[in-house]
């Protein structure tokens, strides 16, 4: 079968994966709560600078950094100090233009402008996402990756729900390679992600259409079929080696899967990669001890209607219900909180548990 370079939610071709693509999740949904909690804050005789802070706003979403920089920097000028709102979009900016320390400091400033528990946690998420960046992926500085476990634990304890911040101090820990811990930090946020109020926004789902027809078997010869998953909640985990998104979500995906019992909730994670023998490597290399497929020829994402044409993007997950209907379709990892929230929740309605599965 021939096909055109599957490309990563960012757009980019597979043969050059990129570095950064959604590097840590949250971001781009702390990036969202700037508009939100500005426009519950200005003030009508404020119009220069809402204009200021929206354009802003909007030129972090298109990636202008700079740009938004200088119009956050605007607004600064105009109201004649720094505000909570100017703060969070200067931080972001210098964050994702990788200027770590001078995104540290505004996050700082955005600690003695705030009101809110919430708020603060989200500034500490911040300095805790900017020191996570700077220690790297490979071979990353142990000191720098210890200020951001700091930072991460001042999150959540000012915001038990905070789901984002348990996400990102586990992911920390796992680059200390302190597993047990890690282990523990991703379970946490399985925890807050199913109690934020955020991912009961809504709910419940309603079931859309049914699903193809399918049949996939994992390496021990164990086959997986619409008939035989009847009567459970599915959540398929569309991933591959080449995504780096993917790879920094399988650990949520791995508390996930043990989270809710079996009998009535599977995750199963499937793999695009073109070669098998890739992610055979990878998964033994991992641990990848929940059920996992290789979806050759893509076959099952193209079944489930994840594509018009032979492009793929990646990650994407698709949650179907225990009559194999499709609920919902996930793209990304930006809100991987809410998503996981929203997937417990909607579980646990339609059976309900009054403990995770151990």
């Amino acid at each position: 079968m021939n096909q055109s370079p599957p490309s990563t939610a960012c757009g980019l071709p597979r043969l050059q994966p990129p570095k950064r693509c959604v590097p840590y999740t949250g971001i781009v949904f702390f990036l969202l709560s700037i508009a939100t909690a500005f426009t519950q804050s200005v003030q009508p005789q404020h119009d220069s600078i809402d204009r200021e802070i929206k354009m802003g706003t909007v030129l972090l979403q298109q990636g202008q950094y700079q740009e938004a920089k200088v119009h956050f920097e605007r607004a600064q000028t105009l109201k004649g100090k720094a505000t909570a709102d100017t703060s969070a979009g200067i931080c972001l900016a210098e964050l994702q233009m990788g200027h770590f320390e001078a995104s540290r400091e505004m996050a700082k400033v955005e600690l003695q402008l705030v009101t809110n528990n919430h708020a603060r946690a989200q500034a500490h998420y911040m300095i805790g996402t900017a020191w996570l960046r700077e220690a790297g992926d490979s071979n990353p500085d142990k000191d720098k990756l210890q200020s951001a476990e700091s930072s991460f634990r001042e999150a959540v304890n000012l915001d038990p729900l905070y789901d984002q911040a348990f996400f990102s101090l586990g992911y920390a820990m796992l680059q200390q390679d302190r597993e047990k811990e890690s282990t523990a930090a991703f379970r946490d946020f399985i925890s807050a992600a199913a109690k934020n109020p955020e991912s009961s926004r809504d709910l419940p789902l309603s079931p859309k259409s049914r699903i193809a027809q399918f049949s996939i078997a994992d390496d021990a010869g164990q086959h997986f079929s619409t008939d035989s998953l009847h009567g459970r909640f599915v959540l398929f985990d569309f991933w591959a080696t080449w995504c780096p998104p993917c790879i920094r979500a399988l650990p949520a995906m791995r508390q996930l899967a043990q989270f809710l019992p079996e009998s009535q909730f599977l995750v199963i994670s499937v793999n695009e990669d073109e070669k098998k023998e890739e992610w055979r490597r990878f998964r033994v290399a991992h641990g990848l001890n929940w059920t996992q497929v290789w979806d050759e020829n893509s076959s099952l994402y193209h079944a489930f209607g994840l594509a018009a044409n032979s492009k793929l993007s990646l990650p994407r997950y698709v949650l179907v219900d225990a009559d194999g209907s499709l609920r919902q379709i996930y793209s990304g990892t930006d809100q991987l909180g809410f998503l996981v929230g929203r997937v417990v929740r909607t579980v646990r309605t339609a059976q309900p548990l009054t403990e995770p599965h151990e």
